[in-house]
């Protein structure tokens, strides 16, 4: 009986020192995309041919490439990454066979290190090509471009451009970036 009570004391006060060491961020800026947009895809309708793809695989790589060339080394989320800026992108395509013009929306919300709501931008683009040829490419530079919008509006902010640098204060606790999903958002007045 002795010796547990001996382990278990030595277990808790070992769990309180392991949650006491101040966590460092992994990352500068760490992206989230939904698991809903590598999953559900989504159809862009032409007149005799139709293109259906999963927004999530073809955004990742261009946030990635864009954000990291403007905004400091950006990673996508995985389990247990945090960083001084969480970023939730939400991508979305439309196509207009008419015009011929594929229109891309990237709205982002960015959250602190510790998980609160700060901003919220939305970036537009459109980007003339054609369905049947390259979709996945054309659909690609659609993005990048609403991407580079996102991105100069979060280089205008000083206060990101300095959290992105700095990180959160030292009494306040890192998030993992995967909990974005449950944290509420911005309040709109």
């Amino acid at each position: 009986m002795k010796k547990r009570v001996l382990g278990l004391a030595a277990l808790l006060l070992a769990a309180n020192l392991a949650h006491a060491e101040a966590q460092q961020p992994t990352s500068k800026v760490v992206v989230y995309i939904s698991p809903y947009e590598y999953t559900n895809e989504i159809k862009l309708w032409h007149f005799m041919k139709d293109y259906w793809f999963a927004q999530g695989p073809l955004v990742e790589p261009v946030l990635t490439k864009t954000l990291s060339a403007k905004l400091g080394e950006t990673v996508v989320c995985e389990a247990g990454v945090t960083g001084n800026v969480l970023l939730w992108v939400q991508p979305k395509m439309f196509y207009n066979p008419h015009m011929r013009n594929f229109y891309g929306t990237i709205k982002a919300t960015v959250y602190t290190g510790a998980g609160k709501a700060i901003a919220s931008y939305t970036g537009e683009s459109r980007y003339s090509g054609d369905l049947d040829i390259l979709p996945a490419n054309t659909v690609q530079a659609t993005y990048d471009l609403a991407i580079q919008q996102v991105a100069d509006k979060m280089q205008a902010d000083p206060a990101i451009k300095k959290l992105i640098d700095e990180g959160i204060a030292s009494s306040e606790s890192y998030t993992p970036c995967a909990m974005i999903a449950l944290l509420p958002g911005l309040r709109t007045p």
